[in-house]
């Protein structure tokens, strides 16, 4: 099917002509081809060449932290480079203002934002990252979702930028950009070969720690682990506990699957409550994995997002990671699994705080790995059932696969689960 198309404005004004817009088929065995074991991806780096070098173009370079009052007159770049070392909310609050300060009015619309970062993302082997600076691209990638061409995050490898790197960078028009050596490298997806079904990972004399344990995807894992892996000591924890909806009928379940089961009212972004919860598992069925899905959403665009709206998301999620990793890092973990998502690696329109929280989990499995620490973040998409997005209808359901957003289904996320 060929057609030409003219597109004109609401009012009418003509914006693009084109000559012949060619459609052809494409059969649904071709993308399923590979099934289920095409579906595991990891995120690789790799070079860039630099476009053409504007001799006009025009920048500026804010200090961390400085207000966007002092730009008199906007240039086409402002590079504003991000505090390291600071504390997950503040830097996620700093980065907040400073997004939604460069989308309120008309002044900055022509100019674009650089973001400087500094060991955000793992662009070479053997790199260890800093997770609150990878929260940061976790939210801006929400912003570059919303508001294409105004957000550009840059990570460096030096304490002082090279004027005509920087130049190059920004030349090559993409969006997102790690410079190493001197090279510039940008983000993709590539699938990764299946390691195999090694299902005695768990143990089954050991105690689980799954957070989120009672409903949505927790309460599918606890399952999953018991009748699967044999797991018999499950520690699922809860805000609610034994009080949330269904958990008497899970631990009966549970039960009957040979697993003894314990559910436990502790709020895992509270490190005081979780050091507590730990300290009560028995020595003869010690602590040998965790499965942390635990997680709230509040979505909306950035520009309506508050640092308290931020803060509600990170905690429960980043921060809660933070305190099991700090908490168990002297314990011989066998497990140490974090369900992230996609939306911190390619960036989701309405998630900012979720994409933050999100990018910090899988940066923190990085961490782990360079200190010998067991850990596999694992970037979901959506879950049919059970996930974040498991109150949405079939007829969401249904348009966002119209969208080419197919929706897994348990089975399959748990089989992707077995394999990672």
């Amino acid at each position: 099917t060929s057609m030409a198309l003219t597109i004109a404005d609401g009012s009418g004004v003509p914006v693009a002509e084109v000559e012949a817009l060619t459609l052809r088929p494409l059969s649904t065995s071709d993308l399923a081809a590979s099934g289920g074991q095409g579906w595991l991806h990891q995120v690789s780096w790799s070079a860039v060449a630099a476009g053409a070098v504007a001799e006009s173009s025009s920048w500026m370079v804010l200090e961390a932290g400085a207000g966007l009052d002092s730009v008199v007159e906007p240039p086409a770049v402002v590079l504003v480079s991000v505090a390291s070392g600071g504390e997950l909310g503040v830097v996620t609050g700093e980065v907040l203002a400073l997004v939604q300060g460069w989308l309120a009015g008309e002044r900055f619309v022509s100019s674009r934002l650089v973001l400087l970062t500094r060991g955000a993302v793992v662009a070479v082997a053997g790199e260890v990252p800093d997770p609150a600076q990878a929260a940061v691209w976790g939210l801006v990638r929400a912003a570059q979702a919303e508001q294409p061409g105004r957000f550009v995050l840059l990570d460096v490898d030096t304490e002082v930028l090279d004027e005509s790197v920087l130049a190059q960078a920004l030349a090559t028009g993409e969006p997102q950009i790690a410079v190493r050596d001197r090279q510039l490298l940008t983000p993709g997806l590539n699938r990764t070969a299946d390691r195999g079904d090694e299902r005695s990972v768990f143990g089954p004399e050991g105690t689980v720690l799954v957070t989120g344990g009672t409903g949505g995807l927790g309460a599918v894992v606890a399952k999953h682990l018991a009748a699967t892996y044999q797991v018999k000591h499950l520690l699922l924890a809860s805000r609610r506990g034994p009080e949330a909806p269904g958990a008497a009928d899970l631990a009966a379940e549970l039960t009957d699957l040979g697993a003894t089961v314990t559910i436990a009212a502790c709020d895992v972004g509270d490190r005081a409550d979780l050091a507590h919860l730990l300290a009560s598992i028995p020595a003869e069925h010690p602590l040998t994995g965790i499965v942390h899905t635990a997680g709230v959403l509040d979505d909306g665009i950035v520009a309506s997002l508050t640092p308290e709206r931020i803060e509600a998301v990170l905690r429960p999620k980043a921060d809660a990671a933070r305190h099991l990793h700090e908490l168990t890092r002297d314990l011989d973990l066998s497990a140490f699994v974090l369900f992230s998502s996609l939306a911190g690696v390619l960036g989701s329109a309405g998630q900012a705080g979720y994409g933050a929280a999100n990018a910090y989990l899988d940066a923190l499995a990085h961490q782990r790995h360079a200190q010998g620490l067991a850990a596999t973040s694992l970037a979901w998409g959506l879950w049919a059932s059970g996930g974040m997005a498991g109150d949405l209808g079939e007829a969401d359901l249904r348009r966002m696969e119209r969208a080419g957003v197919k929706a897994l289904s348990i089975p399959e996320g748990l089989a992707l689960l077995d394999t990672a």
